[in-house]
C-alpha cells in the first residue's frame, strides 16, 4: 500500500470511531508509524511494508478507543521544549504556555529593577507541576534560576525529571508531595506559578472522553466550585514570597472574578488579568506590591 491510500483510509476509520481533526490525528500517527516524514509522504506516496501497516493499525485502534493522540505519540511541544506525556500525567495545552510566557515577562521586569541586588539567583516555585513543562520553560530562560516542582502524583514527578533530562534543564528540583507540602519552610521564593486543577467537580463527566477517561482526575478536579486550589494556593503565597514576590495562576473559564477576589482577601493589591488569543481571562497575575511601592522599596 502507498502511504497516501493508508492516510485516507486511517481518517475515514477515526472519522466513522467520532474522532475530532481525525485528518490531523490520522496524519500524525500514520507518519510516527511508518517513519516517513509528511514532505516525503506528499511528494512521493511512498510504498508501506506490512510491518509498518500493522504498527498503523495498532496505533490507530488506540486513537479509536479514546486514547489522547498526545498519549499515543509520546510528547508534546511546549514552547520549543519536548514534553513527555502518558497515562498519569496531564497534557500541557497552548494555555498553559502563556502562563509560562507571562512568568517570563514579569521576571524580566524583575531582572530590571531588582528588589535585593544581593540575590543574583531568581527562586521560582512551580505547584501542581505535572509534566514539569511550565518549570521546564522557565527554567530554560533563566538558568541561573533556582527552579522548585512540586505535585502530589509520583507519576507526574517520574514524567517531570525525565522531561528535565530529555531537555538538558539542570536548575530544577522535582518534589512529590501537594501544594507547599514537600518545601520544609523553603522560603522566600521570587515567584509562583501554577496550572492548578480548576474542573468544577460536577462537570468532569461532561468533559471531552480524552479527558474524562484518560487523564489524572487529580489535574483536573477543582471541588464543588473549581476553586479549591486557588483559595490553597493563596493561603499559604504570601508566606513563601519575598518583598516584591509575584503569583502566576493558569485560570478556567468565567474564574478570573472569583480569583481576584480571593487573591485580594490574602492580601494582594496589584493584581491583573491576561486574556488568551481566544479573548478569554487566561492567567491572573497577583504581585506582593505595585510597581510604585516597588520603586520605594528599591530606595
Amino acid at each position: 500500500m502507498r502511504v497516501l491510500d493508508i492516510l485516507k483510509t486511517a481518517t475515514q476509520y477515526l472519522d466513522q470511531a467520532g474522532v475530532s481533526d481525525a485528518g490531523v490525528d490520522a496524519e500524525l500517527l500514520v507518519l510516527q508509524s511508518t517513519g516517513i516524514d509528511r514532505m516525503t509522504a506528499y511528494r512521493d506516496n511512498p510504498g508501506v511494508d506490512d510491518e509498518s501497516w500493522t504498527a498503523v493499525v495498532r496505533l490507530l485502534e488506540r486513537r479509536a478507543a479514546g486514547e489522547p493522540v498526545q498519549y499515543i505519540s509520546g510528547s508534546v511541544d511546549f514552547l520549543g521544549l519536548r514534553i513527555e506525556v502518558g497515562r498519569g500525567v496531564l497534557i500541557p495545552r497552548p494555555e498553559t504556555e502563556l502562563v509560562a510566557m507571562e512568568g517570563m515577562r514579569l521576571l524580566r521586569s524583575f531582572v530590571r529593577e531588582p528588589l535585593e541586588p544581593e540575590a543574583d539567583r531568581f527562586r521560582i516555585l512551580d505547584l501542581c507541576s505535572g509534566s514539569g513543562c511550565i518549570a521546564l520553560a522557565l527554567g530554560r530562560e533563566f538558568p541561573d534560576a533556582d527552579i522548585f516542582g512540586t505535585d502530589i502524583s509520583g507519576i507526574a514527578i517520574g514524567y517531570a525529571e525525565r522531561n528535565a533530562g530529555i531537555n538538558g534543564i539542570t536548575n530544577i528540583t522535582f518534589l512529590e508531595g501537594s501544594l507547599y507540602d514537600p518545601l520544609g519552610g523553603m522560603a522566600p521564593f521570587d515567584m509562583i506559578v501554577s496550572n492548578p486543577p480548576y474542573i468544577i467537580t460536577s462537570d468532569i463527566e461532561g468533559l471531552q472522553r480524552e479527558i474524562r477517561e484518560w487523564e489524572p482526575v487529580d489535574a483536573l478536579d477543582g471541588g464543588l466550585d473549581g476553586l479549591d486550589f486557588y483559595r490553597r494556593i493563596f493561603s499559604g503565597a504570601k508566606r513563601h514570597l519575598g518583598k516584591r514576590g509575584a503569583v502566576v495562576l493558569e485560570l478556567g473559564f468565567g474564574q478570573a472574578g472569583d480569583v481576584t477576589k480571593i487573591a485580594g482577601e490574602a492580601g494582594f493589591r496589584s493584581i491583573d488579568v491576561r486574556k488568551d488569543l481566544a479573548g478569554i481571562d487566561r492567567v491572573l497575575i497577583a504581585e506582593t506590591v505595585s510597581a510604585s511601592q516597588s520603586s520605594h522599596l528599591q530606595g
